[in-house]
């Protein structure tokens, strides 16, 4: 049975254009209910204090399945799916408080890591005990739908991704705001720098022809990260994007974050989205011109 790992309610500051809970406040939420989860573990913050280790994600997916917007209380509820090695699979749903509602699924493949580099650390060896008494398994509801979730592909070289057209969606550099206390950016960070870097898609604009002004938003439906390697206070970022697929309402696209410096990949995340209408909050259907002009910008084999 899942335990309460979360609680709180959505801030203004949290929530973007589209008028509810950005995608960033969904994972930096789910982090710290992670770290609830880590105590229960026995990895909690006097191990990390003692150890310099904490649990990091690998590997996630996310469905978003209702909007919160500002104001809305929240619950966070987990446990853990299973282990296979040093990796622990777990599950976290966050849940509209007022309506018990489940506003989003997070399934996160974790490790042990030294919370000042990142580098792999081997799990505690009486760590099973604690694994047994939080077993929870995937609900169906939340179970990859649009997205895949099985071993990721080998990362793109930035040189790749160049040759291979995607397009240059942002630039920058990481703040210590975004990092843990020893300078590592957290996983937050890294959904953050893509959804910056979303109006800049030249597909953008194929869309935005066909709509009212100000009565059609976008939103994420699913995504999947993976985090290649740690990234430091002061590291040079840079996000290459493509469409993947088109459907008859929702796009798929994958989105590469590079160390600037290096040319180095540091994560992926491959996103389903939706154009929505602002007034009834429902999906828009995409207009056929529409379709035929995004496809022309699908990049053939692009995975995650």
């Amino acid at each position: 049975m899942m335990i309460d790992i979360g609680m709180g309610s959505v801030q203004v500051g949290e929530c973007d254009v589209m008028g509810h809970m950005n995608v960033r406040h969904y994972v930096s939420r789910a982090l710290e209910a992670l770290d609830w989860l880590g105590l229960e573990l026995g990895l909690g913050p006097s191990y990390t204090r003692e150890h310099g280790a904490t649990l990091a994600p690998a590997d996630q997916h996310i469905r978003f399945v209702r909007e919160l917007p500002a104001g809305t209380p929240f619950s966070i509820h987990g446990g853990v799916v299973h282990r296979r090695g040093n990796t622990l699979r777990l599950y976290q749903e966050i849940r509209n408080a007022a309506t018990g509602a489940v506003a989003a699924t997070i399934v996160t493949d974790a490790a042990l890591a030294d919370a000042s580099t990142g580098a792999p650390r081997p799990l505690l060896p009486d760590i099973a005990a604690a694994t047994a008494r939080l077993k929870v398994s995937v609900p169906d509801y939340a179970a990859p739908r649009g997205l895949r979730f099985d071993p990721p592909h080998d990362a793109l070289s930035l040189e790749q991704a160049v040759e291979l057209g995607l397009s240059l969606m942002h630039k920058g550099s990481v703040q210590l705001a975004e990092c843990n206390e020893h300078g590592l950016m957290r996983a937050d960070g890294v959904i953050s720098r893509i959804w910056d870097g979303v109006p800049n898609s030249p597909a953008r604009g194929v869309r935005q022809q066909s709509q009212p002004i100000g009565k059609i938003g976008s939103a994420a439906l699913e995504y999947r990260l993976v985090y290649h390697r740690p990234v430091r206070a002061g590291d040079l970022l840079t996000v290459r994007s493509g469409l993947k697929a088109v459907g008859s309402k929702t796009t798929t696209w994958a989105h590469w974050l590079f160390n600037g410096q290096s040319g180095a990949a540091v994560a992926v995340a491959e996103a389903v989205g939706i154009a929505f209408d602002l007034t009834t909050r429902k999906a828009v259907s995409m207009e056929d011109e529409v379709r035929r002009a995004l496809e022309e910008f699908v990049v053939p084999s692009l995975s995650a």
